[in-house]
């Protein structure tokens, strides 16, 4: 029998989340529309590395088959009390459809992949023998990465679980990317239940797919610091740790990173964040049109100095001066006011902005081989998939051209596919730059470097109903 975790965020979409939670209920034996336990968990309960709900998940991840069976209606000794109800509703089976994927080579060129961590093994999530969980999480973006960072202080098999988000956040790009739609309209206890088998059925349904997780480890000058907007005070919070400024910022990206203009929209949007999500889209509107009209903002090429990639970073992807004497030089970054890493092809509330453009952001250099011409043009027209271990960078030559892309797609450019680990180099005197990753914006002082490295590879459940 599977098994399926909710983890909510009560304080996500306004409180909304908080349903689940206030629903008395800590879990139920389906038997229709499909066999599972259902456990519900608050996941701001209990003492990090001690929380209920993991200590559970990790139980069921390291138990043999066996101990899963006789366990079957046994109340776990983490989660209090187990309600159990089942409801007769009829469920329908499915085949499974496989996808071939493809990998990008460092240069930006699509080929076959051989990746055992490709699409290519993808199946209808109730079929799935190996994965003996599905952990489902009531929230927004963030409240996914804090649940995939929660997790690993606890030996949960990332092999035997597949993740999904009910989303209630603003944004929720990663539940967009993953077809799982927002909940709408007025909820009340009496129809939750029909809501959880819901759940229930899209889970079961789902298609698994594989999902890409990097590591960005950002590097500050000595005399550098990072700041953040407090969630708690809406005030700046300088980062330290005993009492030092921190100087080294190691963070899990699972949506997207990015330099520049767009991260100091929403950093302006954090200091304003509202509890209803139609409000937070109109104060980031607002937000977009000070920090775009009224702000001097500098430009990214003005602040990079060059990207680098390959094991020791010895190719040069751009760099942003006019001046290299490498032979043959290297391209030259166009004029940007935001570099972005995308992972999934959904950005800033669903946007697709790898897939609606065609351009390239760069300045190629007159004689280049042939080789490398056929690797521009390929470039150009190469699709964006998820879970093939490849980023793809695009860059927007202005805030105008950012603000536009939610009602006329494909205003930015190109710059890069490939699979890593990469290096963004910073010039000598830059001060401030504004910076995100999956929606935490920040302030650094005094930048010297950002790499980023492929971390693991996770289970998603692709909503299909």
């Amino acid at each position: 029998m599977k098994y399926i975790f909710l983890f909510v965020n009560p304080t996500a979409g306004g409180n909304r989340a908080s349903m689940f939670t206030d629903f008395g209920v800590n879990g139920i034996i389906f038997h229709k529309p499909h066999k599972c336990h259902f456990s519900i968990y608050n996941i701001l309960e209990g003492e990090h590395g001690k929380k209920p709900g993991f200590l559970h998940l990790s139980s069921v991840t390291n138990s043999p088959p066996e101990a899963e069976i006789k366990s079957e209606f046994v109340t776990p000794q983490s989660g209090g009390p187990l309600n159990k109800s089942s409801h007769p509703v009829e469920g329908k089976s499915t085949t499974p459809n496989r996808n071939p994927s493809h990998n990008t080579s460092k240069n930006g060129t699509n080929e076959p992949s051989n990746n055992t961590g490709s699409n290519n093994d993808d199946g209808i999530a109730g079929e799935d023998e190996n994965i003996c969980a599905y952990v489902l999480v009531a929230g927004g973006d963030g409240t996914l990465n804090w649940f995939l960072k929660e997790a690993e202080h606890y030996d949960i098999k990332d092999d035997k679980i597949a993740v999904g988000v009910i989303p209630f956040g603003t944004g929720n790009d990663f539940a967009k990317a993953f077809g799982w739609k927002k909940m709408d309209g007025f909820f009340n206890y009496t129809f939750l239940f029909d809501i959880l088998k819901k759940i229930v059925d899209q889970a079961f349904k789902s298609k698994i797919e594989k999902h890409d997780y990097w590591n960005v480890h950002v590097k500050l000058k000595e005399e550098g610091y990072f700041n953040k907007i407090s969630s708690a005070t809406k005030k700046k919070e300088t980062l330290t740790e005993n009492e030092q400024n921190v100087k080294v910022l190691k963070l899990c990206m699972s949506n997207y990173f990015s330099i520049g203009i767009d991260s100091r929209i929403g950093r302006g949007f954090e200091r304003h964040r509202q509890k209803s999500a139609f409000i937070n889209k109109l104060i980031y509107a607002v937000e977009g049109f000070k920090k775009i009209i009224f702000k001097k903002n500098i430009p990214v090429n003005l602040i990079i100095d060059k990207m680098v990639t390959g094991k020791n970073y010895e190719n040069v992807i751009f760099t942003t001066s006019h001046n290299d004497s490498t032979s043959p030089p290297p391209p030259v970054l166009k004029k940007a006011m935001s570099i972005i890493c995308v992972n999934i092809p959904s950005y800033s509330s669903g946007n697709d902005i790898w897939n609606y453009t065609h351009k390239i952001g760069l300045k190629l250099p007159k004689d280049l081989p042939l080789e490398q011409k056929k690797m521009y043009k390929d470039l150009k027209k190469s699709q964006q998939e998820v879970g093939d271990g490849v980023l793809e960078f695009v860059i927007y030559q202005s805030g105008v051209d950012l603000g536009l892309e939610f009602t006329l797609r494909g205003r930015a450019f190109r710059v890069h596919q490939g699979v890593g680990p990469w290096k963004i180099l910073f010039k000598e005197q830059v001060c401030n730059v504004y910076f995100q990753v999956d929606g935490e914006y920040y302030l650094m002082s005094s930048p010297e470097s950002i790499s980023i490295d492929h971390y693991k590879k996770i289970n998603v459940l692709k909503n299909m109903v």
